[in-house]
């Protein structure tokens, strides 16, 4: 375990409770939160009963007047590149939520900064610290033939109302994909390979009357070595399902994978300990070990595995999907 380094937040919304108890497991310290409305920074502050803690509502003069060890980035998707990018013009580490960026544009916006940084950037797929993720992971190791995954869950009106940048192409940058099927999305390539080329649909088949962007999309990627896999996601289900994730391995057993299940052919693996969900079940339960295993790597000035290059390439994913149109498109 490291020593305590000074740790700050920006954005205080749903998911920065994961990180506020990721960041104290780790046994660092909080030193501010940042969020534009501050109530909000104040109301974490209060249930998460911390210490010494001021609250901004400019991520700028906090990042200037605190001079974090490292910041935690938590804000809508379209903020995440010039965020990124501040913090790593002052040498500060950084963990951002997903999706790293939004855009081409921003991803080569990351790239100038990092490169002009002696800190480190870390991405937040903490999907691949749940058991059977890494479990599926080390089952592929030797190749697969090809793969489906699906997410199909439920969003309505009320969610899509409950802030102004969901659903907008310029503030979320999409959809179901950027969104709710990301994490699967780089589960796939993780253990599928990372593809050439795409041919995509997306669709708003439910929720155009709340939303921009797509509900619903269904992909086919195509690797170098012709592996193939598939993928649908929705958020116009009635109902949440479990995300499911199959796998023809190069021996030829299928395995099915859930964050709950995993068979092989049929037979069922020991159900992992996947210890405590904070906040939506289905946000899974790796944001504890993957805050602990970032501040490990930099403490032992290690590389965090889930760096620019691996963060970035769901996003070159999903932006060429976007691109597709029904058309066979070069992943770029």
């Amino acid at each position: 375990m490291s020593s305590a380094k000074r740790v700050a937040l920006i954005g205080c919304g749903a998911i920065c409770g994961n990180h506020i108890k990721g960041i104290l497991a780790a046994g660092q310290t909080i030193c501010a939160l940042c969020d534009v409305l501050p109530e909000k920074a104040q109301q974490a502050i209060e249930k998460y009963q911390l210490k010494n803690v001021r609250a901004y509502t400019d991520y700028r003069e906090m990042l200037k007047t605190e001079k974090p060890y490292a910041v935690h980035i938590c804000t809508p998707h379209y903020l995440h590149a010039e965020m990124c990018a501040e913090a790593l013009g002052l040498d500060i580490h950084v963990l951002c939520e997903k999706p790293l960026c939004i855009s081409n544009e921003q991803l080569e916006t990351i790239h100038r900064a990092k490169s002009g940084s002696r800190a480190q950037l870390g991405v937040c797929h903490q999907n691949r610290y749940e058991p059977n993720m890494r479990r599926l992971y080390e089952m592929t190791r030797n190749g697969v033939r090809g793969g489906f995954g699906n997410v199909v869950w439920k969003r309505d009106a009320a969610y899509y109302n409950s802030a102004e940048w969901r659903g907008t192409w310029n503030m979320e940058g999409g959809g179901v994909m950027i969104n709710q099927a990301l994490h699967t999305l780089d589960i796939m390539q993780w253990v599928c390979g990372m593809p050439k080329y795409v041919t995509a649909h997306i669709a708003t088949d439910h929720l155009s009357d709340v939303m921009e962007t797509e509900d619903t999309a269904m992909a086919r990627f195509t690797c170098e070595d012709g592996t193939v896999f598939h993928f649908y996601a929705t958020v116009s289900a009635e109902t949440d399902f479990p995300v499911l994730m199959r796998v023809r391995l190069a021996s030829g057993e299928i395995v099915e994978a859930e964050n709950d299940l995993l068979t092989c052919n049929n037979a069922l693996f020991e159900r992992p300990d996947r210890g405590e969900a904070v906040g939506k079940r289905e946000w899974g339960t790796g944001h504890r070990e993957l805050i602990e295993d970032f501040y490990n790597c930099l403490a032992t000035d290690t590389p965090f595995p889930i760096d620019l290059c691996e963060g970035e390439k769901v996003i070159r994913l999903i932006l060429a999907m976007y691109r597709s149109k029904g058309e066979r498109v070069a992943i770029i």
